[in-house]
């Protein structure tokens, strides 16, 4: 098992922490991110799955591990190239501004992929194109 690949991205949104996070965990209105096609919300609630395509082929499970209303969410992951985590911290700045820290960590399973994935996949781009999309997806609320 090689080292894990971890991103982080740290930001200040001018929007109230509750906006934010009703965001970012109802996983009923996916449509404003431009990366998923379909999220399935298994039984438990608990557990979901992100389809990337149409077809249903490309897709990661997730398992929520911890969630504080308004603090922290985090949730396990895995598809059959990695598993890891993701955590997300919220922090209320005032009340129309809030600090959020996110931070995925991925192990790949693949020794080789692992080599190819640290040269060609960068998770800042993946961070940066959700944190685009929310930045939309808040505007709408305002």
């Amino acid at each position: 098992m090689g080292k894990p690949l971890v991103a982080k991205k740290e930001i200040i949104l001018k929007y109230n922490v509750k906006i934010i996070w009703n965001i970012v965990l109802n996983n009923n209105d996916y449509k404003w991110r431009t990366d998923i096609k379909e999220i399935k919300i298994l039984e438990n609630g608990k557990d979901w799955i992100e389809y990337y395509d149409m077809n249903r082929k490309y897709f990661t499970r997730f398992i929520l591990r911890e969630k504080e209303e308004y603090n922290l969410y985090s949730f396990d992951m895995e598809n059959k190239n990695f598993y890891g985590n993701w955590v997300g911290k919220f922090f209320e700045i005032n009340n129309n501004e809030t600090k959020c820290i996110f931070i995925e960590t991925i192990y790949i399973k693949n020794r080789i992929m692992n080599i190819v994935a640290k040269i060609f996949l960068t998770f800042e781009k993946i961070q940066e194109q959700y944190f685009k999309d929310l930045g939309k997806k808040l505007l709408e609320n305002k």
